[in-house]
């Protein structure tokens, strides 16, 4: 199965970043960000971190103009402002991001996706482009400081934490199935991580 990795720079030493990406055999660093600069880790910067990581045989990928979270347009909006991921994932800019992605995949490059968050959980890396990129039989890792953790497993914590909301499979809606609960459980996690254009909250990166 191809495979895709994901990572979050958080504030590691850019040493540490590296060992990590070199457990998984990591080659590709794809950049997710909106805006490649970090604040609080300026090692992270795109011209600081592009030359390191080229010290190090990683070849760095800046992709946040085609797979970043940031949006103003209105179309690509919630009523309250908040990105909405599954209008995002139907412009032009993302599918060409992720078939450049699979194009890099088949070139048998071995890719990591990068965004801030350490957590997964709580990133766009997660509920936009990994449960993307997962319904196109791409397997998704990832990676902590500790383990490697697959998108699935993080599914069922995204199930776990909105079950008092999802719908349930009883006697009022025999219809529901696994794949819509997860479909809803996606939507309310997208809800309360995405950036919000009115009050310029959230995605920090």
């Amino acid at each position: 199965m191809n495979t895709i990795y994901t990572i979050g720079h958080s504030i590691y030493e850019i040493e540490d970043f590296v060992k990590l990406l070199k457990q998984s055999q990591i080659n590709t660093i794809v950049d997710v960000r909106s805006t490649p600069y970090s604040k609080f880790a300026p090692q992270y910067n795109r011209e600081t971190l592009k030359e390191y990581l080229k010290q190090n045989s990683i070849c760095y990928i800046f992709m946040g103009n085609l797979l970043g979270a940031r949006y103003e347009d209105k179309t690509l909006l919630f009523d309250d402002g908040k990105v909405n991921f599954k209008k995002v994932q139907e412009t032009k800019n993302f599918q060409d991001g992720v078939m450049r992605l699979q194009k890099g995949i088949e070139k048998g490059y071995s890719i990591s996706l990068m965004c801030s968050e350490k957590e997964a959980f709580d990133c766009h890396r997660f509920g936009l482009i990994s449960e993307f990129l997962s319904k196109k039989s791409i397997e998704i890792n990832h990676i902590y400081p500790d383990k490697v953790v697959i998108q699935q497993e993080l599914e069922q914590k995204l199930l776990k934490k909105y079950e008092k909301q999802i719908p349930k499979i009883d006697l009022f809606n025999p219809n529901i199935n696994f794949e819509e609960q997860l479909k809803e459980a996606y939507k309310l996690r997208n809800k309360d991580i995405a950036y919000n254009a009115l009050t310029q909250e959230g995605d920090d990166e």
